[in-house]
């Protein structure tokens, strides 16, 4: 296999500033210091955390003052949580872009801030998708087409997303892997590339973990549909910039099974590139099978150390995954924690995993009374290091840290009981250790394994989850997304919270739900110092940042007639497309949370020569 194209370390350094320092790295004009969520559940580490958020507070979200701000229909169910890039080129002006995908083998790319840019910025198909009938897999854990179902991932520049679809032509199925232009959809060079590899077959091999990047690879991870066989836990890796294959792990050579599920959860990597995921049901012979497993690889992607639990012919038999939390690393410590269906949490030291044997865990108790599928560790400046879980059928409970270990009793625990599979999906947004605000999505009655149910979101105070601060039923015709997402947890940065759901029925709709502070101040000012000037053939318009705005709108009026030109622009300029002689206006209104400024002065050009053909924007 190639070589990894990177410094290893370096890479994982600059990947890791453009995650979360990505504000100090904006263009000057910017208003405001922007987050982007361009990996699942936040980071490598899989912590489920924005450390960054400083508009959203527990004294903020409430009911009178947050709610939801709009929300956008697509072709097909969710699965996968939304991800979000600030400052994203598209057409003549910079956008924050939100990507969704569904299982109708869709991407969207939508205005993350804009409530009337009800149309996508783009939107590609990659045509028919597979469909839960197109094989007995004797259950509905997904229950119609299963196109998309991993979440994607995008690069630390901005340029690139990551998707994997599954098509069916002529009664054949094939595995894609698309890297998609961010600022128009278009495949870029090389893209797309049919998925193989010994042994994978495209219908029975599920793409639900989320994919991830790192050392200039792009990996893409594999599970089964309802453990029908034949299937293997894959791991596949590609040149994030050739999409060749450059390594490939199958956690059950010659045998079956041992998948990389995770509930959608992408494998975790540390600050030298390892990798570190955890398998479900299947063979095991210590040597070359590892179903019902910690794995850990190298940034090659070969098998540094694993560890499996002694009982893991019993999770087998009784098919409790171990994976179904996946792997979650906690900064500062060597510790790698995961849970699976039967409740317990496994704590390992990622320099010394043990091989078989709980007593080569650090730790390992029954933290929940069912199936644990989503953790979120945060360090609080009140209460310490915390991990918050909401397990299935049963309470949302906190538990903390002492030193190495985690306290066996909860710190927290909220009274009510959910009801059913697979409970909630969590993420956590704080300024730093305070202000932190947990958010759950969950369904809001009966049992999501095999239909679609109601939904419901959740905001507590992280460091007091009895106090509910609001959830999207208390004003059920202003705030209710409908139908639960199954696994796709809500993406929270920059005074937003963007929500996956299935849309209003069973199968076949989908929506993404966008919230945030409802107006309660006076709209901005009107922007100032809007100038218009020709360069080439185009307009250049530019006028100064208004401190309050979040986004801009640009109108040009020419021959009486005056149109939107752009919207939900976060820099204050715009380069428009010279179509006709004569003379043009324009003029550009601030956005807040709290509404659209005046229209700013008229700046004005004239044009004395149309061009021949109409000339694509310039980068």
């Amino acid at each position: 296999m190639a070589s990894t194209e990177f410094d290893t370390s370096s890479y994982f350094h600059q990947l890791i500033r453009h995650l979360f320092f990505s504000s100090a790295m904006l263009l000057p004009f910017a208003a405001h210091a922007q987050v982007d969520v361009l990996t699942q559940h936040n980071d490598l580490a899989r912590t489920g955390t924005n450390l960054h958020e400083t508009i959203l507070t527990p004294a903020s979200v409430n009911a009178k003052s947050f709610g939801m701000l709009f929300k956008r229909i697509v072709d097909d169910q969710l699965y996968t949580q939304p991800l979000l890039a600030t400052n994203v080129k598209i057409g003549g002006g910079w956008h924050d872009v939100v990507y969704v995908t569904t299982v109708n083998n869709s991407v969207y790319a939508f205005d993350a801030n804009d409530a009337d840019a009800s149309t996508p910025l783009w939107h590609v198909n990659f045509g028919t998708p597979a469909n839960v009938h197109d094989a007995d897999f004797g259950c509905t854990d997904i229950n119609g087409s299963m196109g998309i179902v991993g979440a994607p991932v995008i690069d630390a520049g901005k340029k690139t997303l990551y998707v994997v679809s599954l098509t069916k032509a002529g009664g054949k199925f094939v595995q894609r892997l698309h890297a998609l232009d961010t600022e128009t959809g278009a495949d870029l060079p090389n893209s797309p590339v049919v998925i193989q590899a010994p042994g994978f077959d495209p219908l029975m091999q599920n793409q639900r973990p989320a994919l991830f990047l790192s050392a200039g690879k792009v990996y893409i991870g594999y599970s089964s549909h309802c453990d029908k066989g034949p299937y293997h836990g894959f791991l596949l890796g590609y040149g994030a910039v050739s999409l060749k294959q450059v390594g490939a792990v199958n956690t059950s050579p010659g045998g079956e099974g041992a998948s990389i599920w995770q509930s959608g959860q992408a494998p975790a990597v540390d600050g030298e590139g390892n990798i570190y995921f955890v398998t479900g049901n299947g063979s095991w012979n210590g040597k070359t099978q590892f179903s019902e497993s910690f794995i850990k690889l190298d940034p090659h992607m070969h098998m540094v150390d694993w560890f499996t639990p002694t009982n893991h012919f019993q999770l087998d038999k009784d098919d409790n995954d171990l994976d179904s939390s996946g792997a979650t690393l906690i900064p500062g410590k060597h510790l790698v924690v995961g849970g699976g269906k039967e409740g317990v949490l496994y704590l390992i030291d990622t320099e010394h995993f043990g091989h078989l044997g709980d007593e080569h865990a650090v730790q390992h108790f029954h933290i929940t009374s069912s199936h644990l599928h989503s953790v979120v560790y945060w360090k609080s400046a009140k209460n310490g290091e915390l991990l918050y879980l909401w397990g299935q059928r049963d309470k949302t409970r906190v538990y903390k840290f002492d030193g190495g270990k985690l306290g066996e009793t909860a710190l927290m625990t909220r009274p009510e009981m959910n009801q059913g599979h697979p409970g909630a999906m969590l993420s956590l947004s704080a300024n730093g250790d305070k202000n932190g605000i947990l958010w759950a999505a969950i369904h809001a009655t009966g049992d999501s394994w095999e239909e679609t149910r109601p939904g419901i979101l959740h905001a507590y105070d992280a460091d007091d989850i009895n106090h509910e601060l609001w959830n999207s039923l208390e004003n059920y015709g202003r705030d209710d997304c409908n139908n639960y997402s199954k696994m796709a947890p809500p993406t929270v940065a920059n005074g937003k919270v963007y929500l996956a759901s299935f849309g209003t029925k069973n199968i076949g709709t989908g929506q993404l739900c966008v919230y945030g502070l409802l107006p309660a101040g006076a709209p901005p000012e009107a922007p100032a110092g809007v100038h218009a000037s020709i360069q080439h053939q185009f307009v250049s318009v530019t006028w100064n940042p208004v401190p309050e705005a979040r986004t801009y709108t640009v109108e040009r009026t020419q021959k009486g007639a005056t149109q939107i030109v752009a919207s939900g622009l976060t820099l204050p300029k715009f380069t428009d497309g010279i179509v006709d002689k004569g003379k043009i206006e324009y003029t550009v209104v601030a956005v807040s949370a709290n509404g659209q400024s005046t229209r700013s002065s008229p700046a004005a050009v004239t044009i004395t020569e149309a061009p021949t053909e109409r000339m694509a924007m310039p980068q």
